[in-house]
């Protein structure tokens, strides 16, 4: 990995004008250094932009060596593809830098070809110049499909401005008559599938149809690698061929619509995803079959992509029968507090009172953090008519909005710019302003609608929750213990925190058992820790797990041991 990022450093010599032709650009391509995958993409990506700072005359051998770059890199921007995906959830910053890495490529290439395009068409009457339209179409195309992928990966959309500069290009495509003459690089070689600027600008609108928001990075990565392989049966019509299906309006500012029999217009091309939907069907029959017969590792995946397949198909389906919600959903508009991740819900929610916590006369667990945990301070209410105090308030506890909610789930959302860093799977708490209570979720589906708005449907897995210190437990040393409180002290390993969850927890499919959210890198299934409680010690067991992300883990617990404290 450090070889990756050893870019900045002077280790390849550079040539005075490496795109000259293409043999000049193999020459120089050979210099650069063979480890350092996105340092040899930083130096494509300067030489790319010095081409057009110096305004040299784009002639058709320069063009041959854009297009020998494009594909002897091809394989960096698939491994770099793979590692962003490897680190998406673990090392976010990481991820962060090779996705970066990755757009910054997209867009030396895009305006790479686009200036070779304009130099291009003023000459498409000379046979050689128009030789090389179809495919200079084809591959700026490609890489607005890479733009795409990238957005999606990160639950962003495209700005009207995007949409507008694809519709034109494919447009300009049409009017050369290039969109359905299929090409390769011919650096690519003999076995390169040849695709047409049209099987690459549906692509790209099929692209955006995967932000459904509730899909990993690795999960968007197959899905896409599904769709452009179904993709190629699909063709843009100027007449419908059913009712049902998608349009898109050329000189719109949007992608794909879901028809409803009222569109016309002589700039709509109809797209019918029959073929696409048929595909994805064989597929999930495929995969049901198998989870008879195939056992072992390849089993987990074959659930995983039936998973996804059962996740894209409402969104790729013709039908527009596609609203699966198993709850009735209520529109409201509620503002309403979040905190996000298990480290700062268990800090700014604290301990639960007795009161609220206890279920009946018996004790439960759930009454008291560990003795000696510090106590947090409560937050003093904002008076709903002090502007001043509810401007500093929304400072630092900004305030989102549920926008709709059913038994199992809310639709929250933010302004401002907050929340872009939420990620899928999140651990979230929702209290809602006409709610007493704490609600504690999931993010199942992520929305940023643009740099300023987020939206988030949060699965709610607990209506109670209380925030706990566990410790973990060592064996006892009689001449190094002490008791306070009825606790002996050398059994008190490390401290962490988390949350207890008394049952019921998670309404849409209740769990009867008592289960606990804790840091995953504490979690070990069999692990014994100690929680206390005012009245009593608890040694409890980490069983089997609920759900597990990087960050946290939500697991079952079993009482093995409970003492009584001492008065």
């Amino acid at each position: 990995m450090k070889a990756m990022f050893g870019f900045l450093t002077p280790q390849a010599k550079e040539t005075a004008d490496p795109l000259q032709h293409a043999k000049t650009a193999a020459a120089w391509l050979r210099q650069l250094p063979a480890l350092d995958v996105i340092g040899r993409q930083q130096h494509v990506i300067q030489a790319l932009a010095e081409m057009r700072k110096s305004q040299r005359p784009i002639d058709l051998n320069r063009i041959a060596a854009i297009e020998f770059i494009d594909a002897a890199l091809g394989a960096d921007r698939r491994q770099l593809i793979k590692q962003y995906i490897e680190n998406a959830e673990g090392a976010p910053k990481l991820a962060e830098r090779i996705w970066q890495a990755l757009w910054e490529m997209s867009q030396a290439f895009k305006l790479g070809y686009q200036a070779a395009l304009e130099t291009a068409v003023p000459q498409a009457e000379n046979a050689r110049w128009r030789a090389v339209l179809p495919l200079l179409f084809i591959r700026l195309m490609h890489f607005h499909g890479t733009d795409a992928k990238l957005r999606v990966f990160k639950y962003e959309h495209w700005i009207p401005a995007k949409w507008l500069e694809l519709h034109h290009l494919y447009v300009r495509s049409c009017e050369m008559k290039c969109d359905r003459a299929p090409m390769a690089l011919p650096a690519a070689g003999a076995t390169a599938q040849p695709w047409s600027a049209e099987q690459e600008y549906l692509y790209v609108l099929l692209v955006h149809e995967l932000n459904t928001g509730n899909l990993s990075p690795v999960e968007i990565d197959w899905a896409s690698s599904q769709v452009r392989a179904w993709s190629r049966r699909l063709s843009l019509e100027q007449t419908p061929k059913s009712l049902e299906g998608f349009f898109v309006d050329l000189a719109g500012r949007e992608g794909l619509v879901r028809r409803t029999g009222n569109d016309r217009g002589s700039m709509l091309r109809y797209l019918d995803t029959t073929p696409l939907a048929e595909g994805m069907d064989r597929a999930i029959s495929m995969l049901r079959d198998a989870e008879m017969t195939d056992q072992g590792p390849i089993a987990a995946i074959n659930q995983q992509r039936l998973a996804v397949l059962r996740k894209i198909q409402p969104s790729l389906s013709p039908s527009s029968h596609t609203d699966l919600r198993r709850d009735p959903r209520v529109a409201v508009a509620v503002s309403a507090r979040v905190r996000i991740g298990l480290s700062r819900i268990c800090q700014d929610l604290g301990a639960q009172s007795a009161e609220t916590a206890a279920d009946g006369g018996a004790e439960q667990i759930e009454v008291y953090p560990v003795a000696a945990a510090p106590q947090r301070a409560k937050r003093r209410p904002v008076a709903e008519d002090d502007s001043l105090a509810a401007s500093l308030s929304s400072w630092s506890d900004p305030t989102w909005e549920v926008k709709d909610r059913s038994v199992a789930g809310l639709r929250i959302s933010a302004t401002g710019g907050i929340g872009q860093s939420l990620t899928l799977g999140a651990l979230v708490a929702v209290r809602q302003s006409d709610v007493d209570s704490w609600l504690l979720g999931v993010v199942r589906r992520l929305n940023k609608v643009s740099n300023e708005e987020v939206e988030a449907g949060v699965n709610i897995i607990a209506e109670r929750m209380v925030a706990v210190t566990l410790a973990a437990k060592r064996r006892a040393q009689e001449e190094m213990g002490y008791v306070v409180n009825g606790i002996d002290m050398s059994t008190i390993g490390e401290r962490f925190e988390g949350l207890y969850l008394p049952p019921p927890s998670r309404p849409d499919k209740p769990l009867a058992m008592k289960t606990v959210i804790v840091p995953t890198s504490e979690y070990a299934e069999g692990r014994n820790v100690i929680l206390a409680t005012a009245n009593s010690v608890y040694t409890v067991s980490l069983r089997h797990l609920v759900e597990q992300r990087p960050d946290w883990s939500w697991a079952t617990i079993h009482i093995v041991e409970k003492k009584a404290r001492d008065e």
